[in-house]
């Protein structure tokens, strides 16, 4: 069952990536080889796209990446689309505020505490410090992505082949 929290922002993050494709939901749903019932049904936020689907969708662009990876994992917080200024000047000033705010973060966690071996181990100090390093690193991460969203989607970058691409040239490397 999909967290339905996420259904608030799935169907937006949809919409948003069959605009940057610039294509009709028809026409996507063809090349999906799915119906447009579909399609029109998951950007009204009644369904979610199967997960026939799901890979072919995501290689579109990195913002159909993005909510393929949150309607798989349910992971809003790390793979949703901010609805803030879009603008990449706005992008990399937020972008350089969370990353300071999570440089200080990581340079909060004791030294010690790579030393202990398990979740037992930590006190509730060295839990709570871990936990808000980790928020604070996830809201960056989150930040750059959604970053590089809107690079993909104004410079028409195809990042998602790049970064295919740059996998698989690594395994080749290794």
């Amino acid at each position: 069952m999909i967290d339905p929290s996420i259904m608030n922002d799935l169907p937006d993050m949809i919409q948003l990536a069959i605009m940057a494709c610039d294509k009709p939901p028809k026409a996507v749903a063809m090349e999906l080889k799915c119906s447009t019932s579909v399609v029109y049904q998951s950007l009204k936020g009644k369904r979610t796209l199967p997960s026939s689907v799901m890979r072919k969708f995501s290689e579109t662009n990195l913002i159909a990446a993005a909510s393929m990876a949150m309607q798989a994992t349910g992971l809003k917080k790390l793979f949703r689309y901010r609805k803030s200024d879009r603008h990449i000047q706005a992008r990399l000033l937020e972008l350089r505020m969370y990353d300071k705010k999570a440089d200080e973060a990581m340079n909060k966690l004791p030294e010690l505490l790579f030393n202990k071996n398990s979740y037992e181990d930590l006190s509730e100090s060295d839990k709570e410090i871990l936990l808000s390093s980790i928020d604070a690193m996830i809201e960056r991460d989150n930040i750059s992505l959604n970053l590089f969203m809107e690079l993909d989607t104004r410079f028409n970058l195809d990042l998602v082949k790049t970064i295919k691409r740059a996998r698989f040239s690594n395994l080749k490397r290794a």
